[in-house]
């Protein structure tokens, strides 16, 4: 899985997560309930968030508890800040 910011234009702005050995995005992911933005994301799909659902998305990553706050999900939410502070997406390829 990759996960990057892109501002307006569609340009990269951020160097691609690209390595969760433990699999702990995916998994919040999967287990996260129907109807949330979290949930929306495909493992072996491409997801991409614009500006309402990155809003939301970072709503998401803020209520998981401390102990679900991996090195990766810190990732995913400072590339998700990023994306909104330029009011850009955030790209997540699947496998």
């Amino acid at each position: 899985m990759h996960i990057y910011s892109k501002n307006r234009l569609h340009e990269r702005i951020s160097e691609k997560i690209e390595e969760d050995p433990e699999e702990s995005f995916i998994s919040i992911c999967e287990a996260a309930p129907e109807g949330s933005v979290m949930g929306g994301v495909q493992r072996y799909g491409d997801t991409m968030l614009n500006e309402p659902q990155l809003k939301r998305f970072a709503e998401e990553l803020n209520r998981l508890p401390e102990d679900q706050q991996t090195a990766v999900i810190r990732q995913v939410k400072e590339l998700t800040q990023q994306a909104l502070s330029c009011r850009g997406y955030l790209f997540i390829s699947g496998d």
